[in-house]
């Protein structure tokens, strides 16, 4: 007779509210598509975070990310910089670069990571 094992005991279902505790997950640059998003949600004065140094312009996005155990975002949530809509197209978008990444599978499932977007732009 096989013994049945209980179920393993999922991961919180929120992030801890110190990240510095998570584990980092490394996404690819945003691209120009995503850049442009923001860029334009800047200009139109709908997100002030962005930071302006010589030669370009800067916003970045932190987000915890639950992977799951088959290597799925299952869960991103935004840290909240002021900008809603970057926020959470933000979201939207590293969910998808999650589900791309070559190695997603090789991530160890179950719990939280910490990542950051860098949205960077001439001006």
């Amino acid at each position: 007779m096989t013994p049945v094992l209980p179920p393993t005991a999922p991961g919180p279902v929120e992030p801890p509210h110190d990240w510095s505790t998570l584990g980092m997950l490394t996404l690819p640059p945003a691209g120009p598509d995503l850049v442009r998003f923001v860029r334009d949600e800047v200009t139109a004065g709908r997100c002030t975070r962005a930071r302006q140094d010589d030669a370009q312009t800067v916003l970045v996005v932190p987000l915890a990310i639950r992977i799951s155990a088959d290597g799925h975002a299952d869960s991103v949530v935004p840290l909240a910089i002021g900008c809603p809509t970057v926020e959470q197209f933000s979201a939207g978008a590293a969910q998808r670069m999650v589900r791309h990444l070559a190695h997603r599978t090789m991530i160890p499932g179950g719990r939280w990571y910490r990542t950051v977007i860098t949205y960077t732009w001439p001006g």
